[in-house]
C-alpha cells in the first residue's frame, strides 16, 4: 500500500512539472512577443517578417518549456517535451477559437503549427 502512495506522489510531481513547463512556455511567448512588437514598431517590418517572427517565438518557447520539463523529469525527457509542445498547441488553438478565427479553414496551417510546437518541445526535452 505504501508503494502505491509513492507512485502517486511521483506521478503528481511529473504532472506538476509538465504544467510548469507549459506555463513557462506561455510566459516566454508573452515576453518574446512584447520584445518582438517593440522591434516591429521601431523597424517597420513587413507582414512576412511578422509571420516568421511569430513562428520563431513559438519554437523558442516550446523548446524552453520542453527543456525545463525534461530537466525536471530526468527520464524520457523527449516524451515530456512532446507533451509540453502539445499542451502549448492546445493553448494556441483555444486562443484562436476564442478570438473568432476560422479553425476548419486553416487545417494545413494548424497541422504545421502542431508539428513545430511538438517537434521543438520534443527537441528541448531530448537536450535537457
Amino acid at each position: 500500500m505504501k508503494e502505491n502512495g509513492n507512485l502517486r506522489e511521483i506521478g503528481l510531481k511529473k504532472m506538476i512539472a509538465l504544467l510548469i513547463g507549459a506555463v513557462a512556455a506561455a510566459v516566454a511567448t508573452i515576453l518574446l512577443i512584447a520584445v518582438f512588437a517593440f522591434i516591429m514598431l521601431k523597424a517597420e517590418l513587413s507582414a512576412s517578417a511578422e509571420n516568421i517572427g511569430i513562428i520563431c517565438i513559438s519554437v523558442i518557447s516550446c523548446f524552453a518549456g520542453g527543456f525545463f520539463c525534461g530537466r525536471r523529469n530526468e527520464k524520457r525527457g523527449f516524451l515530456w517535451g512532446l507533451a509540453v509542445g502539445c499542451l502549448y498547441f492546445l493553448f494556441l488553438l483555444l486562443l484562436r477559437a476564442g478570438s473568432g478565427q476560422q479553425i476548419v479553414a486553416q487545417m494545413f496551417s494548424l497541422f504545421t503549427t502542431f508539428l513545430y510546437c511538438a517537434g521543438s518541445g520534443m527537441l528541448g526535452g531530448m537536450l535537457s
